[in-house]
């Protein structure tokens, strides 16, 4: 007995020491890797605008920053919470330096500083052909009233699908970085790329081709156009997905060890899932294999029921996995894919954002943690199935940070 107990005592301190040398970005690429790491990464979902909240501001009006105050909201959610990823978003163009946010008439309206409407011109992704003040049709999404007007994409014909692209669409890497978009996480690496992980997360090409308000097609067009117009649909999303590359390569050259995408629309509770294998599959694994010959690391957060799907994505090059909580009537269980496609691919936990991380307990949160984690084998990160919702109380993200923490 006596040297069982010394045995443990051994292995707990040879952890402790593990642990001492491996940081937190280490940890996270090891488990991407699906290697063994001296503990689990915990890796809350904040994408969201919890992280104004937790900085005191109103995201309405924090929002509208150009990238070196981003940043400091970013980093004010680090200081607090220490995870073990920083989970940037797209990041801001630095043209909204100076800007402000008013109300006409009951509307809200983005004005601009006059000296930097010339560069909002050159802009093809918050705003598009606009030099003026523009209403906000959204502010969760940062969705400008020029981004909302453009006109749909013609599938009749390649022509008109590349004029498109070329006009609203396409801009290059350095075009990206000119405009400020990578600044806050340029601003970030250089304080942080050596210890904590530095993930990317934007929104997918279909996410941008079928948003009811801003999409290239639209959602309900979107959908009938893989029956109408197959072919001109099919090479919409190449050209979509080959333009967001060039993203990846601006966020990657900015310092970034990560790159995600959300994938929305198209999960198989809204489309057949014959629809991703004829349209999507091979189109995403050629895009995660260009991302990840950028040195960075593939992760896909793919909302909706995947069940139907499961071994697809196991076949296109992402290191990691993201998805929802169980919800609009049907479960996504993490142990269940985990035992499906987790020798291939890192899971990420869903824990229920709203009734669980906002309403329950720090006892319900790191029971939840504890759930999911059992019969891990290198391949799970602690994490929320939806960005931490406003309200959320503190003690709650740090009760998911620790329990994740814990895991070995």
């Amino acid at each position: 007995m006596g040297d069982m107990l010394g045995c443990k005592t051994a292995w707990k301190v040879c952890l402790k020491k593990l642990e001492s040398k491996e940081n937190s970005k280490e940890i996270f690429i090891k488990t991407l890797n699906l290697e063994k790491a001296a503990r689990y990464p915990a890796a809350p979902h904040w994408w969201g605008i919890y992280k104004y909240e937790n900085a005191g501001f109103d995201f309405r009006k924090a929002a509208w920053q150009e990238g070196e105050k981003l940043a400091d909201i970013y980093i004010a959610f680090y200081e607090k919470f220490k995870p073990d990823w920083f989970h940037l978003h797209i990041g801001t163009p630095v043209y909204f330096k100076n800007s402000e946010i008013i109300n006409r008439g009951g509307k809200h309206f983005l004005v601009i500083d006059p000296s930097l409407r010339d560069l909002k011109k050159q802009d093809r992704y918050f705003s598009v052909e606009s030099g003026e003040d523009e209403k906000i049709v959204d502010f969760p999404d940062y969705l400008l009233g020029s981004r909302s007007f453009k006109p749909k994409v013609v599938l009749s014909s390649r022509k008109n699908i590349d004029e498109f692209i070329i006009r609203y669409v396409y801009m290059s890497a350095e075009e990206i970085s000119s405009l400020g978009y990578a600044d806050h996480v340029k601003i970030i690496s250089k304080k942080y790329g050596g210890s904590v992980f530095i993930n990317v997360h934007i929104p997918s090409a279909i996410c941008e081709i079928f948003d009811p308000i801003t999409g290239y097609t639209g959602f309900e067009n979107g959908l009938l156009a893989f029956h109408d117009f197959p072919d001109g649909m099919r090479y919409l999303l190449e050209r979509c997905y080959q333009s967001q590359l060039e993203w990846a390569k601006a966020f990657a050259d900015a310092g970034a060890h990560g790159f995600a995408i959300s994938e929305a629309y198209i999960s198989p509770d809204v489309a057949n899932p014959h629809i991703y294998r004829k349209f999507i599959k091979d189109i995403h694994r050629d895009y995660f294999a260009d991302v990840k010959k950028m040195g960075l690391m593939p992760i896909l957060y793919f909302t909706g029921d995947i069940n139907p799907i499961l071994e697809d994505l196991a076949e296109i090059n992402i290191s990691g996995l993201m998805v929802e909580e169980s919800k609009k009537n049907f479960h996504l269980d993490v142990a269940w894919i985990k035992k499906i496609i987790g020798d291939r691919v890192c899971i990420f936990g869903n824990l229920d954002a709203i009734y669980l991380l906002h309403d329950g307990t720090v006892e319900d949160v790191e029971k939840g943690v504890l759930k999911q984690f059992k019969k891990s084998k290198c391949n799970f990160i602690t994490c929320n199935g939806s960005p931490i919702t406003p309200g959320t109380p503190p003690e709650n993200v740090r009760a998911l940070i620790r329990a994740g923490r814990k895991l070995v």
